[in-house]
């Protein structure tokens, strides 16, 4: 598990709109940009943090404890540019020469999953945005997993997660989070080894915020950002993605602070195919609204 930091809870009268930059910060809250200059940005701090939000400190526990098996896939790797992935569907922006990111953002509500096949089977799968280095990747998502049993008994749910590889996912159990659920995700990076993230549950009101670090020796490149579904390993095989309908990752943006933006639907598209079959496929409906609909079959 990834080393974590977590941050005192705002009191209860506790107004963000209204609150000086180094309240915001005590509390793990991002700084609200200036409306004047980015009213796009402004509009969407205040969607999610205008709202009476139940801030909560979050709990971690590797994700093998409660799926056993899981394998992180690590990640994605600085040269990207192949369409076709094993793995992974959704979008990857490369830095410009001389630049790096130290924040990215997206939005997307949490897929219902069947089992793609009949039969017994366990069956998970990612969707997460990260800023990626070039061996290391610092995370935050949701999983989402299905399981039949041998009697045709059907069991599945979800839980918020973050990692910063190589170290393996962590659950966050006592995150509120259910299938349909509308979420917002933001990683800042403080430093390559240091980054802060707030997950909140638009639909049901609660965030959490906390600081990670990477294992010893990492440092981020800081080089590449992502939105991405992906089909996690698990040990002993690996299974097909759950039939997922589709996901929508929206306000989909990261940068370098405020004056280096950039929009997820402007580089690298990437379209999962397993056994030669395409079972996520990526369309770009905006620069910041990217779809991966399931199309396996």
């Amino acid at each position: 598990m990834s080393s974590v930091k977590t941050y005192p809870l705002p009191p209860n009268d506790f107004n963000a709109q209204a609150a000086q930059p180094r309240e915001l910060r005590r509390y793990g809250l991002p700084q609200r940009p200036n409306p004047f200059t980015h009213p796009e940005l402004a509009g969407r701090w205040d969607k999610v943090f205008s709202r009476n939000l139940t801030h909560i400190v979050p709990e971690f526990r590797s994700l093998n404890e409660l799926l056993p098996g899981i394998e992180p896939r690590g990640a994605l790797g600085a040269n990207i540019t192949t369409y076709p992935h094993p793995f992974w569907s959704g979008c990857v922006v490369h830095t410009a020469p001389g630049q790096t990111f130290n924040w990215v953002q997206g939005e997307w509500s949490v897929p219902d999953v069947v089992p793609p096949v009949t039969g017994q089977g366990n069956w998970n799968s990612f969707a997460w945005i990260g800023i990626d280095g070039t061996a290391d990747v610092t995370q935050i998502g949701t999983i989402q997993y299905v399981a039949r049993d041998a009697t045709g008994k059907v069991s599945k749910g979800c839980y918020a997660v973050s990692e910063w590889w190589p170290f393996n996912w962590s659950a966050i159990p006592n995150f509120p989070l259910s299938f349909g659920d509308t979420v917002i995700g933001l990683i800042c990076m403080e430093s390559p080894t240091d980054a802060y993230v707030n997950l909140v549950n638009l639909t049901q009101g609660y965030r959490a915020g906390f600081d990670i670090t990477p294992p010893a020796n990492t440092v981020s490149a800081e080089n590449q950002i992502e939105w991405i579904f992906e089909r996690p390993g698990v040990t002993g095989g690996s299974p097909e993605l759950p039939k997922f309908g589709e996901i929508f990752f929206d306000g989909a943006l990261g940068g370098n602070g405020l004056n280096y933006i950039v929009d997820a639907g402007t580089d690298t598209v990437l379209n999962m195919v397993q056994n030669n079959v395409t079972v996520a496929t990526t369309t770009i409906e905006t620069p910041t609204l990217i779809k991966i609909a399931y199309t396996g079959t």
